[in-house]
């Protein structure tokens, strides 16, 4: 006797109509990558904006507020020039 058809663990996942709004209410923190404040995601688009997004050489994308602009661009320029991973400040809300 053949068993039946299991589900791929991708096809569950897909499946599961809370998942969406799950992901959605446990969307990851934006932080500054120079001091570590949270950062909402409307401070992007404000006018004027509170914060940035600063892009490497790679094409990453780091946030930083407008007031650590200049330590953040730095932590990305080091990060460019020696291939490491940026150096981040702790995370605090």
């Amino acid at each position: 006797m053949k068993r039946a058809k299991r589900l791929t663990r991708k096809e569950r996942k897909n499946l599961d109509p809370t998942r969406a709004e799950r992901l959605r209410r446990n969307a990851p923190h934006i932080h500054c990558i120079a001091c570590g404040r949270h950062l909402d995601p409307g401070e992007f688009t404000s006018s004027p904006p509170t914060a940035v997004e600063l892009t490497c050489d790679h094409g990453t994308r780091f946030p930083s507020c407008t007031d650590c602009e200049v330590t953040a661009r730095y932590l990305v320029s080091e990060h460019d020039r020696t291939g490491g991973a940026v150096a981040r400040a702790r995370a605090w809300h």
